[in-house]
């Protein structure tokens, strides 16, 4: 099929003599073979389009911005940009991936270093806290790419890594408390889904624009509900 765009996209490598075929990056099974893409050199094109859209968002906001704008900016096609992003939200992501990776992998590492503690609902206040910190720094973002997933994958919030990973350090917290007896006799695996639900940016985002609520207030309300409406004490 004939190419429709205009520009042309720089070749990242090129198969050596007497080698194997380098196009064959994948299993039988269809699956990406990680240790040679860990090989290949960065795509050029990425960082122009997570460069043009962190520009746009900042000058614009995110709703205003569109992928046909974002490719404009980067001076690419939009088919390059759609082999590479379905949508903003995967964009979004690759922004944050860096930020993300780091905090849950902090909060994972937190959870690990606690086991065999009983002071299991001190510490999740303590994540409750990181969690609205984190979302109060991210939050247009992380929104961006929590509607995205759910509008076009037909997919809870619940389902995106970042809330699965969030949910599991929360319903092992809640199983502790429960196991410890420090909370009243509630399903904790029900209790952590229900708190994930809370801990959404686009409810940060409408108690801050739509009540004026600070991200203090907004700690202290997710607190008083999954910590004192939850302890025996």
């Amino acid at each position: 099929m004939k190419k429709t765009e205009t520009e042309v996209e720089p070749v990242t490598s090129a198969a050596p003599d007497n080698t194997e075929n380098t196009e064959n990056t994948e299993n039988k099974d269809n699956t990406v073979n990680t240790d040679i893409a860990a090989k290949e050199p960065a795509d050029p094109y990425m960082q122009r389009i997570l460069e043009a859209a962190r520009q746009l968002f900042t000058e614009s906001g995110l709703e205003a911005v569109s992928m046909y704008g974002i490719a404009k900016r980067a001076g690419i096609g939009q088919g390059s940009l759609y082999r590479r992003f379905t949508d903003k939200g995967e964009i979004c992501s690759a922004l944050l991936l860096d930020s993300t990776e780091q905090f849950l992998s902090g909060m994972e590492q937190q959870l690990a270093a606690s086991a065999g503690e009983t002071a299991a609902l001190a510490h999740l206040q303590s994540s409750i806290e990181q969690v609205v910190g984190f979302i109060e720094q991210y939050a247009e973002l992380l929104n961006m790419i929590k509607s995205e997933f759910t509008g076009k994958k037909q997919l809870t919030q619940f389902e995106h890594p970042f809330f699965q990973r969030l949910g599991v350090i929360m319903g092992e917290l809640l199983h502790r408390a429960s196991a410890n007896g420090e909370i009243i006799g509630i399903d904790p695996r029900f209790a952590a889904t229900a708190l994930i639900s809370v801990l959404s940016p686009d409810l940060y985002l409408y108690e801050q624009k739509r009540n004026g609520s600070s991200k203090e207030e907004i700690s202290r309300g997710i607190v008083a509900l999954f910590i004192t409406g939850l302890s025996k004490r």
